[in-house]
């Protein structure tokens, strides 16, 4: 719904179109060889930013109704409502995916004795024991990227007990500022993420893959929101953020330097040259680092004139916009397509270009498979879902 209270971002969509891309560069530059020394592997190598992204539009999304409910008197959605509405959004569609890829091209588990693992988005958490072709090509487990989903589930659950928390705070300290009190706690949070990812994985499985583990992303998010209900409640802008927002390029510029600098800075090829790379403390960096960069991307799509700066003349462009709206299906489905591709042999077909070769053939499958899913699928069931609410 789209009221005063609850105004809508049209540039997210072009932003989710934008993280799902980097995810599928990342992805198909592991299985080209790029890792392996080519020149742009330090460019490459660190695209799974886009997971970031979509936590931050995930925490910013979500928790803005909340606020808004609260400071500006926008209308509630009750509890169960808003589980409805996560269920609709994200399991049909994924069940489709997980379903129709272990047939073609096939992925391994989800038929298995453990399918409720993938199908209750569990399989982040040591609950079942690995088949052996799991155990032996964990590639072709389920939907590998999924982990992330697994996290944003987890996230859609905690939320509505985080909100009351804080509104129950706020009613107890009456005299401390909103905005200041919901900061502080975020950083509080994000301090513990940290924490969290300074640790090994084997040592945390349960906090690691956790909204906690990955809440200085979510946070970042939720904090945006909060500057933004905030802006609203006041009806103007602080200077520096009016500065900001009337010099988007130079917003993105500021991001794509430090996106780069982090990047050059490790050059050496790596099996992988993904999260996590390198040694603990070049990942911690890379955690906080890129978190940043992503805020600094959201900026301009938050605050500002919708018309002013090429970022937000990019974001309201027509096919981003529309890859955005099936971003969720590009997610879900370009993983085990890629593998498939691999394994008929894609990659030799122009040895001298296998990377795009790879990509240009992923998204040609991915692309389609996602719109079927959106129109056929996603669509309708949101649509039935907002009328029966109604």
């Amino acid at each position: 719904m789209t009221t005063p209270a609850h105004p809508r971002f049209p540039g997210f969509d072009a932003l989710r179109a934008l993280a799902a891309l980097a995810i599928v560069l990342v992805h198909a530059a592991i299985f080209a060889g790029v890792f392996t020394g080519a020149p742009y592997r330090a460019l490459v190598a660190h695209l799974d930013i886009g997971v970031a992204l979509f936590f931050l539009l995930t925490g910013f999304l979500l928790y803005r109704p909340f606020l808004a409910a609260r400071r500006l008197g926008a209308p509630r959605t009750a509890g169960l409502e808003y589980a409805r509405r996560r269920i609709l959004r994200i399991v049909p569609a994924y069940w489709l995916a997980l379903t129709v890829l272990a047939i073609v091209p096939g992925i391994y588990g989800v038929f298995s004795a453990n399918w409720w693992v993938y199908y209750g988005f569990l399989q982040n958490w040591p609950v079942a024991t690995p088949g052996a072709d799991c155990a032996a090509d964990p590639f072709r487990c389920g939907i590998a990227p999924a982990w992330s989903l697994a996290i944003e589930v987890l996230f859609y659950a905690a939320l509505p007990f985080y909100a009351l928390g804080m509104s129950a705070m706020a009613r107890r300290l009456p005299r401390v500022p909103w905005l200041p009190l919901e900061l502080v706690v975020l950083a509080a949070l994000s301090v513990v993420s940290v924490l969290v990812q300074s640790l090994t994985i084997t040592f945390t499985p349960w906090l690691f893959f956790s909204p906690l583990g990955r809440a200085w992303w979510f946070a970042l998010g939720m904090g945006l929101a909060g500057l933004s209900v905030w802006v609203q409640e006041r009806g103007a802008s602080p200077r520096l953020l009016r500065r900001l927002s009337d010099h988007p390029g130079a917003v993105w510029g500021v991001a794509a330097a430090l996106y780069l600098g982090a990047s050059l800075a490790y050059l050496e090829p790596r099996p992988l040259g993904a999260f996590p790379v390198g040694d603990l403390t070049e990942y911690v960096v890379e955690y906080v680092l890129f978190g940043i960069v992503c805020a600094l991307v959201l900026l301009p799509a938050i605050f500002g004139d919708a018309g002013r700066g090429w970022p937000r003349r990019l974001l309201a462009g027509r096919v981003l916009t529309w890859l955005g709206a099936i971003s969720y299906g590009i997610f879900l489905w370009h993983f085990p397509i890629l593998l498939g591709l691999v394994d008929i042999g894609v990659l030799s077909w122009w040895p001298g270009a296998a990377y795009p070769v790879l990509i240009a053939t992923t998204l040609a499958v991915t692309i389609p498979c996602a719109a079927v899913s959106y129109y056929a699928l996603e669509r309708p069931v949101m649509r039935r879902g907002r009328r029966a609410s109604t």
